[in-house]
């Protein structure tokens, strides 16, 4: 959905819906308008990874919901990831380093945050005695 106060997208849980009401036809937006605003306000990307055919599988497991990738040939066999990554969310940060960890040894690093880079790189130090 789109939230038109904060005008950004959002995921909304069909659960917590309880009163839904139409706008009426002078506050709508159409689509055209919607992703103007959008394309607008699109987060700069700061997180490029290139995935291989495991990462692929691993991708197809779990990922987060804001994020998703576009295949780079025909077979599907190795796609390209870009999105935004909030580094002053230290709980955003973790939940992206816990990810990465889980798409395994077949992704390639384009472009990541300093911050991200650095508490991954952390967090490998523990694995090692």
């Amino acid at each position: 959905g789109f939230d038109l106060k904060e005008e950004k997208k959002l995921m909304f849980p069909v659960d917590d819906l309880i009163n839904i009401e139409p706008y009426t036809t002078n506050k709508r937006l159409n689509k055209k308008k919607i992703l103007e605003k959008l394309s607008k306000k699109d987060e700069i990307i700061n997180l490029v990874l290139e995935l291989g055919p495991k990462a692929i599988a691993q991708f197809k497991k779990y990922h987060p919901l804001k994020i998703s990738i576009s295949y780079t040939n025909p077979y599907q066999s190795t796609a390209i990831l870009k999105t935004f990554i909030n580094v002053n969310n230290p709980d955003e940060v973790t939940e992206i380093i816990n990810w990465l960890l889980f798409l395994g040894k077949d992704i390639k690093i384009k472009e990541i945050p300093d911050e991200v880079l650095a508490d991954l790189q952390k967090r490998v130090c523990l694995y090692i005695p």
